[in-house]
């Protein structure tokens, strides 16, 4: 579910960036990617900005603690509680030996996103299949310690890039048959031998 929300979340800043300005070569503006390779190497591709995750916290603030249960013909049905998410994501923009482009790509993500900070099935095509009611992105301010933190753990040095909290995601797998049947009296034996 992650990979093809943030592969959607991709495509829709792509198609405005792309409205906006014209990549010579032709290339998808903005991918999911990876941002290193397995030998630990910056590997992002030329002309493109990447989008990758940086980190999911749990949001704790709605946390459900109790498990639900419906009880339907006399059988039980449970759902546990749903784990409701947070994702932190950045975009890296490279543009090779063009730092005024590589700006300015990475002001064009921070326009998309302040025109449209927030993403609902109405007027996001795609969003529904998720059963996401609503996103909410949120421009992440990061202090110098904890950008240098971000670049140290992607093996470079700082490339032009901009971090969002996207607010907020739920997983919650479907109802499951339990194999319980539903009580429904009880005898106590208040007899003492």
């Amino acid at each position: 579910m992650i990979g093809d929300l943030l592969t959607l979340i991709a495509k829709e800043v792509t198609t405005y960036i792309d409205s906006q300005v014209k990549l010579p070569s032709g290339k998808k503006t903005v991918l999911l990617y990876k941002p290193n390779s397995a030998k630990g190497e910056i590997d992002i591709p030329d002309n493109t900005i990447a989008l990758s995750l940086l980190n999911i916290e749990q949001e704790l603030s709605i946390r459900e603690a109790t498990i639900k249960k419906e009880v339907i013909n006399g059988k039980v049905y449970k759902q546990d509680p749903a784990v409701h998410i947070n994702l932190q994501v950045i975009f890296i923009s490279n543009f090779q030996n063009d730092y005024v482009t590589e700006l300015n790509y990475i002001t064009k993500v921070i326009e998309f996103f302040q025109q449209k900070s927030t993403f609902t099935p109405s007027n996001t095509k795609g969003l529904r299949e998720f059963n996401i009611d609503k996103l909410t992105f949120k421009l992440n301010t990061l202090e110098l310690s904890e950008q240098h933190n971000i670049w140290s753990m992607l093996g470079t040095t700082y490339m032009p890039s901009v971090v969002y909290k996207i607010s907020m995601l739920t997983i919650q797998k479907d109802k499951e048959l339990t194999q319980a049947s539903v009580v429904k009296d009880v005898q106590i034996d208040t007899k003492r031998k």
